[in-house]
């Protein structure tokens, strides 16, 4: 069953934004597939300073929670202009997914602390690279992929948020460009695991002694935990630590860095957190939150994206919010 849409009459606001996506993902995307990869930053820097006239309230609001004693790293202005270009950037490199092979892997990313997730496996209860919705995080996928680590994702396909959002942001075109979205996803080197189906294949995999991706701050969930995060308490689902207590599997935490003017991203696997059962889940939950805690504040323009959308959703009432005080 096709998922209700929004009649385009209904929100004429989002029309030219949608049709920048749809020419984006469908004659745009056999182009931008082709292009050299140093073109990859003037065309981000074109994107975001188009999407910056629809509006940039949200990630202004943003960045002054992330630094509310006012000690920006710079000016505000820089880092929502610096947000803007990463986010268009990334969008770009889905485009580029079909294209990517274990060939031309080096390119498009490097892999650091790869001995981390290589010891984690060697302990056979199979590895968990837990990920924050940080910069270029899907990148995980393939660098791992085609490097020949056997790849799960747990997470929910693009084509979600037309359930999500049917009342307020899923016009037909933009229904278009989330399939085409979810169908380049597909061509990537993993096995995706839909988070809000039946979880068996992410415990099977990790019995396998496989790597299993999943994100520690997404809005689906059935439980949650309250913890301290960037300043203010946070609402995370527990469902990643709930996994990683049930198998004791390794869980690896990961980013993805780009560094200004940088045509490579950087997948930086870190050391093993340890399982504690005296702490418990929310403990844990405390513990991986501190992890992601010091990339976000030293890479704000990474994050930026992220929870502005989770504040716009939580406005629409689509979803729980990610800070609750």
């Amino acid at each position: 069953m096709r998922a209700r849409t929004v009649p385009l009459w209904a929100r004429p606001d989002l029309l030219v934004k949608d049709l920048g996506g749809l020419a984006l993902y469908y004659p745009g995307q056999a182009l931008v597939a082709r292009v050299p990869r140093r073109a990859l930053g003037p065309l981000a820097r074109l994107g975001a300073a188009a999407v910056a006239r629809t509006g940039t309230h949200d990630l202004h609001a943003e960045v002054a929670a992330l630094y509310p004693d006012g000690a920006f790293p710079r000016p505000p202005a820089a880092i929502v202009r610096d947000a803007l270009r990463v986010q268009m950037y990334n969008e770009l490199e889905v485009l580029r997914y079909g294209a990517l092979d274990p060939r031309n892997l080096d390119a498009t990313c490097v892999v650091e602390g790869r001995a981390h997730l290589d010891d984690a496996l060697a302990g056979g209860r199979g590895a968990i690279v837990l990920i924050a919705h940080f910069g270029a995080n899907q990148m995980i996928m393939p660098a791992l992929g085609h490097l020949g680590y056997p790849m799960h994702q747990l997470s929910a396909p693009p084509t979600a948020w037309l359930e999500i959002l049917k009342d307020t942001r899923a016009t037909p075109l933009w229904a278009r460009v989330q399939g085409r979205r979810w169908a380049l996803e597909q061509r990537l080197p993993v096995q995706h695991i839909d988070v809000f189906k039946f979880l068996r294949p992410a415990f099977a995999a990790l019995a396998r002694n496989e790597v299993l991706g999943l994100a520690f701050d997404g809005g689906g969930g059935t439980r949650w935990g309250r913890v301290p995060f960037l300043g203010r308490t946070a609402q995370l689902s527990t469902q990643s630590v709930d996994i990683w207590r049930r198998t004791r599997a390794a869980l690896v935490p990961s980013v993805v860095v780009r560094d200004p003017g940088a045509t490579r991203h950087r997948v930086v696997l870190l050391p093993p957190l340890t399982w504690s059962d005296a702490g418990g889940v929310e403990e844990a939950l405390a513990t991986v939150a501190r992890t992601f805690e010091p990339w976000i504040l030293a890479h704000p323009e990474h994050y930026l994206g992220f929870l502005a959308m989770r504040r716009r959703v939580a406005r629409q009432g689509a979803g729980a919010p990610l800070f609750v005080a």
